[in-house]
């Protein structure tokens, strides 16, 4: 694991919310340069490639620096769900069409995670629910319905 400079100790608090990003990347060669740059001041706990790779780029037990001002129910923590959330993006550039072996790796990840950390189906969020008219991602195309069809085969 090749971490990321862009995080933070969670200061006690507890892993309550799973984020979903889409990257907005064109590579994930970019994405991973982006995560690694102490000046992006972004990093995500996870990426999902588009060959279906997983990538990991914080610890758990720390704070990536995701989801920026947000706020869900009972999850933030100053104003950001950041110390109380995990992040797992996926790549895509916005305008792509998620791969099948995405959202089944994507899933597989998200259960264990779901399953370590006693997180309940309805705290999987996507970055523009916790960051309303801020941000969109993971975008229209982002399939829910497959992803937590192949997050229900996962469990």
């Amino acid at each position: 694991m090749d971490l990321s400079p862009n995080r933070s100790s969670r200061a006690g608090a507890q892993i309550k919310l799973i984020v979903i990003h889409g990257d907005a990347g064109k590579s994930e060669e970019g994405t991973v340069a982006w995560i690694r740059d102490p000046q992006s001041q972004v990093s995500y706990h996870y990426l999902v490639g588009r060959a279906s790779g997983i990538y990991q780029f914080v610890p758990e037990e720390e704070k990536a620096w995701h989801a920026g001002a947000s706020a869900w129910l009972g999850c933030t923590v100053g104003n950001s769900v950041n110390a109380t959330s995990i992040g797992v993006a996926f790549a895509n550039d916005g305008t792509e069409t998620f791969k099948p072996g995405q959202y089944i790796a994507g899933a597989k990840l998200v259960a264990q995670l779901c399953k370590r950390h006693s997180i309940p189906l309805h705290l999987i969020r996507g970055h523009f629910e916790v960051s309303p008219g801020r941000k969109t991602d993971p975008w229209p195309h982002f399939d829910w319905f497959t992803f937590f069809g192949e997050l229900g085969l996962a469990r």
